[in-house]
């Protein structure tokens, strides 16, 4: 009878615990945009009040910026598969490089990876609009040399409906890919606490 009452006691905490336990874990915050200063190039409408994965790129990048654009494309299949649509968050893509990177090379752009998505938009401003803007994110640097050749930092960031920077991850590098799973995972998490 004692050993029925402890393995009874096992199997109640066990669901306890399964049942009781947070699913998810809070993500943190880490960091805040206190604006957003660029402009929106194809004047689409922007609603900030979304979860958006914040990217950044220029349109010469030879290997980190279009690779993480078809990662960008698998992220909007992976939550489509989530049941999550594209109306419920955002994917932002700033330029780094706005000397450059003028509108219609911008739509040049967007238009060779058949980019369509209303939810994915592309920014651009100044150059001190720009670097204004990526300081607010954590380990995001960049430099132009005087060859007008860009170094940049690879992370992408998650932020919340209300500008808090919630995660970020790295973006495609040579072999390793972005982890869309766990962003889309995140974005999810988020849209679904609205």
């Amino acid at each position: 009878m004692k050993v029925f009452a402890i393995a009874l006691s096992l199997v109640a905490g066990f669901f306890a615990f399964y049942f009781l336990w947070p699913k998810s874990i809070e993500l943190p915050k880490i960091g805040t945009v206190k604006e957003w200063p660029l402009e929106e190039v194809s004047g689409n409408q922007y609603n900030q009040k979304k979860p958006k994965l914040v990217t950044f790129f220029y349109t010469n990048c030879p290997d980190v910026c279009p690779l993480t654009m078809w990662d960008l494309k698998d992220l909007q299949k992976e939550m489509m598969k989530k049941g999550i649509s594209d109306n419920r968050y955002l994917i932002l893509s700033v330029t780094l490089d706005p000397e450059y990177d003028t509108i219609e090379k911008i739509k040049q752009y967007e238009k060779s990876f058949e980019i369509t998505s209303p939810n994915w938009l592309f920014f651009r401003g100044s150059v001190a609009k720009t670097k204004k803007f990526t300081q607010y994110f954590k380990n995001m640097i960049y430099e132009k040399n005087e060859d007008g050749f860009l170094t940049h930092s690879t992370n992408m960031y998650v932020v919340d409906s209300n500008d808090q920077i919630r995660a970020y991850h790295n973006m495609s590098t040579g072999k390793k890919r972005a982890n869309i799973e766990e962003i889309a995972d995140q974005l999810g998490e988020l849209v679904n606490k609205k």
